[in-house]
């Protein structure tokens, strides 16, 4: 058998222009790495500390979840998984096999994240109404630019698919219930675990950030 060698190229300027899309330099490739991998590990910090935060806000709820909120939660949820299986060309039967569930302990795991979603979702409102938090018309036409430049259309197409499927509705509570978790993760205060106040832009990731909260009328 021939023994292959793979021949590694020298790394240059040249060699960055010719197969780096968003870099001509050695210089500006490192730093384009770097910024990606400073978003990457503020935007995972961000997770922690949303996951942290509604998992708070869910113990403060303590009606039980409306069930026919948790219903349609998870008619959803359910769906949406189904959806994502059949994306991947997973069969339902097989996964579960695999993960050692039958289809009511999956259905009743699913139901239980429901239960939670719910929870949050009351809590958030609460915030919003508590707060005055409203969805301006330059909210939402920025959101709709916002989803056209994500999905590759129009925002004029965006905002009349909305308003044809009669989803405006819901895309402000969702919108609503956005900027109440923006509100609070900016207005509760984050310790370590001696209990000593950290500085929020720090936990966020936001020292060269500028918050802007105009539109929204809090007290």
């Amino acid at each position: 058998n021939r023994v292959q060698t793979l021949e590694i190229p020298e790394l240059s300027d040249a060699w960055v222009a010719e197969n780096i899309s968003d870099a001509d330099t050695i210089e500006e490739w490192k730093t384009a790495l770097r910024a990606r991998y400073e978003e990457m590990r503020i935007n995972q910090m961000r997770r922690t500390v949303v996951d942290r935060l509604t998992d708070e806000l869910e113990k403060l709820v303590e009606i039980e979840a409306p069930e026919s909120m948790v219903n349609n939660d998870l008619q959803a949820r359910v769906q949406n998984t189904l959806q994502q299986f059949q994306a991947q060309g997973i069969a339902l039967d097989q996964w579960l096999s695999a993960t050692g569930q039958d289809a009511d302990s999956f259905i009743a795991g699913m139901k239980t994240q429901s239960e939670k979603a719910v929870k949050i979702d009351l809590a958030l409102r609460a915030v919003a109404a508590a707060q005055n938090i409203t969805v301006s018309d330059e909210d939402l036409e920025a959101e709709y630019e916002s989803i056209g430049v994500r999905v590759g259309e129009k925002t004029a197409k965006v905002r009349k698919a909305y308003e044809q499927n009669d989803a405006v509705t819901d895309l402000i509570a969702q919108m609503t219930k956005s900027q109440a978790l923006e509100w609070l993760l900016h207005n509760v205060a984050f310790v370590d675990q001696n209990g000593t106040v950290l500085d929020t832009d720090t936990v966020l990731g936001e020292h060269d950030h500028d918050h802007d909260h105009d539109g929204h009328d809090h007290d």
